[in-house]
């Protein structure tokens, strides 16, 4: 009876407040969850097919671990990356991913922030000389190897070195085997990016260490880039074409210096005589390989470098360390890095790039047609859903054009006709006509 009477007097007692203490017993209360933590990401120019790709794979791991990500977008603008540099200082950021405009800019930079307490991871270019926290790159050295190993692995298997069937060579296709001139060794120019970057300077210096000493190869030129402006590319290869009596290889550090080389010869319609690998696989190096304008690119595998930036930058912010697999030497200092393997991908498996950029439609080169497509052939099916090409050859002095109609339900004709071509004439029913005036030998 004592019993009861206590518990109803401590129960009255807490319902009256007089005894507030005793109120918590026995049930905690929930502390509040603690704020996202905060990172910024600085790319030296976002519009780019792999930043963009690195942007996605971050941003999905955003959503799914409450990650609060600052993106900016330099625009390849240095002065314009230092102001953003100072916004994110501002913003009480705790880690940063810097892809730098221009790498002569980083210490600064990186100082900056190490001086207001927030850990730099940089991404793909190193700064020199500069303590930085993390470094996450590709494999740029296996890059340039690589490049190389694409134009020796058609060689041995156009010398019957690599098996029936050309087993274990599974980038290399009848379509690179049949632009491989007779002439030893074959001419090669190595497109730099800036040779400020220390990207561009690993990938020719692994280019040119893997043909060193190669009776196959010789280097004609190799030209930088500043800022890896791809405008530059047609001076480049004209000045090399006077020169040298022909261009047989073209390795380029990027894929929009190669794309560039790749218009140029197409321009010359040299693009069916010349091999030419890049690297990244951006979305247009990718379609250009499947349309069989383009041999190869070494693909640097953007949404891992998207996942080890992410993982860098989150643990640097949260417990002050990431797991790192190396230590890269810039100048003073031992960096921890992680560095993402590469793969080399032709037309025989261009597949491997479908889940990054979707269905990429293989067309593939004419086997074995020398020259390639005119320049400016091809047409864009007027009325009666026409496409002519005129091609032009050579027989026993006497000049001969071929006309390749396609028409609308999927059938192709082809006419071999004398002479050049003048005017092409397509007569509907009721006799309304559709011309392509020849001009200059059918060009």
């Amino acid at each position: 009876m004592l019993r009861k009477l206590v518990a109803l007097m401590l129960n009255f007692l807490l319902l009256a407040g007089i005894v507030p203490g005793l109120a918590g017993c026995g049930s905690p209360q929930q502390k509040p969850a603690p704020p996202p933590v905060k990172i910024g990401v600085s790319f030296a120019d976002q519009e780019r097919d792999g930043n963009q790709a690195i942007r996605k794979a971050m941003e999905e791991r955003r959503r799914r671990e409450q990650v609060d990500i600052r993106f900016m977008d330099a625009k390849n603008d240095a002065q314009e990356q230092e102001k953003q540099v100072d916004r994110l200082i501002q913003e009480e950021v705790k880690a940063v991913v810097l892809q730098l405009a221009d790498p002569a800019a980083g210490p600064e930079m990186v100082e900056k922030l190490g001086r207001a307490g927030i850990s730099v991871v940089a991404l793909e270019n190193l700064p020199e000389n500069t303590p930085l926290d993390g470094y996450v790159a590709s494999d740029q050295a296996a890059i340039g190897e690589m490049q190389v190993r694409f134009v020796e692995q058609a060689l041995r298997l156009a010398e019957g070195e690599a098996g029936p069937g050309g087993r274990g060579i599974p980038a290399v296709g009848p379509e690179v085997l049949a632009q491989l001139p007779p002439q030893r060794p074959l001419n090669v120019v190595v497109l730099q990016g800036d040779r400020r970057d220390q990207m561009a300077v690993n990938i020719t210096a692994a280019n040119l260490a893997a043909m060193e000493g190669n009776p196959n190869f010789n280097v004609v030129r190799v030209r930088e880039h500043p800022r890896w402006d791809p405008r530059q590319v047609p001076a480049t290869l004209a000045e090399v074409k006077a020169a040298a009596d022909r261009i047989d290889v073209v390795l380029a550090n990027d894929s929009r210096l190669a794309l560039a080389a790749v218009e140029f010869l197409k321009a010359g319609g040299l693009e069916a005589r010349v091999l030419t690998v890049g690297a990244g696989a951006d979305r247009e190096s990718s379609r250009a390989i499947a349309a069989g304008e383009h041999d190869a690119e070494v693909d640097v595998m953007a949404e891992m470098l998207g996942q080890y930036a992410f993982d860098a930058a989150v643990g640097l912010a949260e417990a002050d360390h990431w797991q790192f697999d190396r230590t890269v030497p810039a100048g003073d200092y031992n960096i921890p890095a992680k560095i993402i393997p590469v793969r080399l991908v032709a037309a025989k498996n261009i597949y491997l790039l479908e889940q990054r950029w979707g269905k990429l439609e293989q067309e593939g080169r004419q086997g074995g047609q020398e020259g390639g497509q005119e320049p400016g052939s091809g047409g864009g099916g007027g009325q009666g859903g026409e496409e002519q090409q005129k091609e032009k050859q050579q027989q026993g002095g006497q000049e001969k054009t071929t006309l390749r109609i396609q028409t609308e339900d999927g059938k192709t004709l082809e006419v071999e006709i004398d002479g050049a071509v003048k005017k092409i004439e397509a007569v509907e029913e009721g006799g309304r006509q559709q011309q392509q005036q020849g001009g200059g030998g059918g060009q």
